[in-house]
Formats: C-alpha cells, sequence, structure tokens
C-alpha cells in the first residue's frame, strides 16, 4: 500500500486563502507523500493551470492518485467557497474524467446524487443510470470511477453494493472511507463487506495521541481501530493508496504531519 493525501485535509487552510494546490504539493513533497487526492472543490479547472500542477508534480516526484467530484455542483471560488448547482452531473463527470487522465490519477470518486423527493430506491436507481452513461467514456480514458460510504443512501454496505453491482462494471467500485460507517464494531463489519470493491481509500483521523510500543514513542488514530482496519484490507487483497482525510479540531499545519507519520509506519507492520 501507498500514504496519499487529500485537499481536505487542508480543508480550512485553502478556505481561509492561506493555501493553493502548488503549496499543497510543496507541502506534500516535504512530508515524503507519494500521491495526492485533487478535491473539485480546491481549484479551478483551467487548462493551463492543469497542465502547470501536472508539471510541478512531476517535478517533486508526485503521483495524483485520485481525484473527487461532487457532480451536482459547479466551483466558482475557492476563497470564499462559491458554488451553483448544476442541471448536467453526466456532463460534470465526463469533464472530470478528461482532467484526470490529464493528471495522470486513475480513481475518479463521484459523490453520490440524491433528489430529497426520491425514495432511496430511486435515488440508487438514478446513480446507476448516471454511471452508467459515463462508464464508457471512463473505460476509453483508463478511469476507475466509485462511491463512497458518505452517508444516505451510501450509509450502508447494502446501499453502496446496489448502486455498485447495478453499474456492474469493472470501472467502477467502492472508495472506502474508513470513519464513515462510525465507530462501533458494526462499522468494521461494514467496511469487511465493501471491502473486496474498494479502489481507494480515505484513511480517516481525528484525533492523534502517542503510544508506546516497545521502546519507541509514536502516533495512533485514537477513534479507529486501524489495525482491525488493515486486516480487512489485506484480506481483501487491497494494495492501494490509504489518502489522509484529517477532519478533526487540532490545526491542520500540526495535524497532517501527525497522520501521514502514524500512516507510514502503519503500512509497513
Amino acid at each position: 500500500m501507498e500514504v496519499g493525501c487529500s485537499t481536505y485535509s487542508y480543508h480550512r487552510t485553502f478556505e481561509a486563502c492561506k493555501i493553493n494546490m502548488e503549496a499543497f504539493l510543496e507541502k506534500m513533497f516535504h512530508l515524503n507523500v507519494s500521491g495526492i487526492e485533487l478535491l473539485d472543490m480546491h481549484i479551478i479547472p483551467e487548462p493551463e493551470k492543469l497542465r502547470k500542477l501536472k508539471r510541478l508534480a512531476f517535478k517533486l516526484g508526485i503521483t495524483f492518485a485520485g481525484v473527487t467530484i461532487d457532480p451536482c455542483v459547479e466551483i466558482k471560488s475557492i476563497s470564499p467557497r462559491k458554488f451553483q448547482k448544476t442541471a448536467e452531473p453526466e456532463a460534470k463527470i465526463n469533464k472530470w474524467i478528461d482532467i484526470a487522465s490529464l493528471l495522470g490519477a486513475s480513481a475518479l470518486r463521484v459523490s453520490a446524487i440524491r433528489n430529497q423527493e426520491q425514495t432511496p430506491q430511486e435515488a440508487i436507481k438514478t446513480n446507476v443510470d448516471l454511471i452508467r452513461k459515463c462508464i464508457p467514456h471512463a473505460a476509453e480514458k483508463g478511469i476507475i470511477m466509485g462511491v463512497e460510504n458518505h452517508g444516505g443512501i451510501t450509509s450502508t454496505a447494502e446501499g453502496i453494493l446496489k448502486i455498485v453491482k447495478g453499474v456492474d462494471s469493472e470501472w467502477y467500485g467502492v472508495v472506502l472511507d474508513f470513519g464513515n460507517f462510525g465507530f462501533e464494531d458494526k462499522a468494521y463489519e461494514e467496511m469487511a463487506k465493501v471491502a473486496p470493491y474498494t479502489i481507494f481509500c480515505h484513511a480517516k483521523t481525528y484525533e492523534m495521541i502517542r503510544s508506546s510500543h516497545g521502546q519507541e514513542s509514536c502516533w495512533e488514530e485514537k477513534r479507529i481501530n486501524y489495525r482491525k482496519v488493515m486486516n480487512i484490507l489485506r484480506r481483501s487483497g487491497y494494495n492501494g493508496y490509504l489518502s489522509l482525510e484529517y477532519e478533526g479540531n487540532e490545526a491542520e499545519e500540526t495535524a497532517v504531519p501527525k497522520g501521514i507519520d502514524f500512516l507510514k509506519r502503519l503500512i509497513k507492520t
């Protein structure tokens, strides 16, 4: 497995206009992170800007491991964050398939959509139909799309698998978030159900604490049992990215390096 980092780990810093994508890449270089995940909310995707970012990433030896989008909104401003609803989610997905391809990312997380008036069954069908329309373009560009466990119709393994099996394509799977199933024992049962379909992982951290292993002191995530998570992933044969997604209250500047150190040690044990 490889350690990555999502731009969401610095979402407060992005929104405060204290960092941009170039500075984020420089941070990742100094933290020795091999791959990054780009959220559409953190960049205005102008062609020349995208090309310069790819050139900088190449110079720094960093891979665009994944891209995440909300297919229902177009981002108009990063700081302050401004967006507008789009009536053409299919067009946005196809546009970002092209962007992911340009950047060299193989994984594209597409957030599930749901009209408030829809039943869960209707919403699942809406997502299946939408993704099926985009699969040919994704396959042509070599992009594997995925849906995350992220509440609503994707709050359970059952709901997620109805979408994934409904799409029924090798170019579509699951983006597994380690925190979004909750923190009880059932969460790990849910993770195990979707693990065989997982294409990308969000390694969530909330609060890092010091833990002793023999004479060595190191960082540990307090809320999530990562030993259980890693056992689940290894049993399923997953060998992709663990993309750090920090969501705690500590300042991102100090919390993210702790999370990176933790994940690096984790994949070696």
